[in-house]
């Protein structure tokens, strides 16, 4: 297989993890607190400041410094879960990954698509 087909094909395309199975994993990825926290607040305006700041999109809206991980949660709330007033655990927010090169305007459209408050999941944006 030619090389530039490879590239293609890995790691995905397009990735999203939402369901039972990737949740234990994504818990412990996440209680590594190892991810920048970014809030959902103002319609994602900090998520894409974030994106633009540490991505460095070139002229066409690529990503041209790095690839990106970091975790979305929901303004008022931090990290991946909060104990309620009865105790129980509730799970909200978004693990991102962004490959250098995806577009910005790719990455925010799934990031909002994808962002849930009720559970964690993980969205993959792939280069373009």
């Amino acid at each position: 297989m030619a090389t530039s087909a490879v590239a293609h094909q890995y790691p995905f395309t397009e990735a999203r993890s939402t369901g039972t199975d990737s949740a234990t994993l994504l818990a412990a990825l996440l209680a590594s607190e190892c991810f920048d926290e970014i809030s959902n607040v103002e319609d994602f305006g900090g998520v894409r400041d974030y994106i633009v700041g540490e991505g460095r999109p070139d002229a066409e809206g690529r990503l041209a410094f790095k690839g990106l991980a970091f975790w979305v949660y929901p303004t008022g709330l931090h990290g991946p879960f909060h104990e309620t007033e009865e105790g129980t655990i509730e799970r909200h927010g978004l693990l991102v990954t962004i490959e250098r090169r995806a577009k910005v305007e790719d990455a925010m459209r799934r990031i909002r698509e994808e962002f849930s408050i009720n559970g964690i999941g993980h969205v993959h944006i792939a280069a373009a």
